[in-house]
């Protein structure tokens, strides 16, 4: 990324695409100090008398989220221990043979032996690629899992459809790090499994924020309010009654009276 856009760049050395990447840097910085500001104040003692209070759920969606997340993370990081400690020292040591190897062969004009050198280091580099991609995707799956426990209260789903999305997500998040690992030893197979994976996990974000724009924010409402509106519709049901009541006295047309009733209950109700 350094290299992109070099000639038009201000500096020698730096292109673009460096300095744009790094001015989207800065603005995160910017961002973690506002926020790290807030907390300060708040810790200070500054914080607003009215505060949002958070609805509080402990549904099992929540609670599978957060814990399959921290499983997911944990998996991540003794894959990625276990392959620093079995294969990454010895896939170095491999790559420096096959180099000078290579040199050696292009030195002695032996095409056919640089050439499958060449073939060996990109199978080497293929083999890094996988794990790094495998312990990379399953610590990033999981600590979406647990970012999505923490809106659950706000995805307005039923607690069973929220169930299946959840165990969708989570089944996702690991059939795609495992499948990835056995692409060296099944190609394509582990692949497209692999893929499929990864559908899970889209599918099940794209129905949680369907889940959230559905939100309608009921659990915001004061229950002051709540109670005011119901109160406001019986008494509008009242008055429809009492106007049916006196009418019945005062006419015989039943039948009228009672689709006159249905009709306030319906607009007023």
């Amino acid at each position: 990324i350094h290299y992109v856009g070099v000639a038009y760049s201000p500096f020698p050395v730096i292109g673009w695409g460096s300095i744009v990447a790094d001015s989207a840097g800065a603005l995160l910085i910017i961002a973690l100090l506002g926020e790290a500001w807030g907390l300060w104040n708040y810790a200070c003692g500054g914080g607003s008398a009215a505060e949002t209070n958070f609805p509080q759920e402990d549904s099992w969606s929540r609670r599978s989220l957060l814990s399959g997340g921290t499983v997911l993370v944990l998996l991540g990081f003794l894959h990625g221990a276990w392959y620093a400690a079995a294969d990454l020292y010895r896939q170095e040591a491999q790559e420096a043979t096959i180099l000078h190897a290579m040199v050696d062969d292009a030195a002695a004009k032996n095409l056919p032996g640089a050439a499958n050198e060449v073939m060996n280091l990109d199978n080497l580099s293929g083999e890094k690629a996988v794990n790094i991609a495998a312990h990379s995707h399953i610590i990033e799956f999981g600590v979406l899992a647990i970012l999505l426990s923490f809106i659950q209260p706000y995805v307005f789903l039923s607690e069973d459809w929220k169930r299946r999305w959840v165990k969708l997500l989570l089944a996702g998040s690991l059939i795609l790090p495992l499948f990835v690992l056995l692409e060296l030893k099944f190609g394509l197979v582990a692949g497209g499994i692999a893929d499929l994976g990864g559908l899970m996990v889209i599918i099940a974000l794209i129905a949680m924020l369907v889940g959230v724009l559905r939100y309608s924010g009921r659990g915001d409402e004061r229950p002051e309010k709540v109670a005011h509106l119901r109160r406001s519709r019986a008494g509008h049901r009242g008055d429809a009654l009492w106007f049916v009541l006196c009418g019945i006295r005062r006419a015989p047309n039943v039948r009228q009276h009672g689709r006159i009733a249905g009709r306030l209950f319906c607009s007023r109700g």
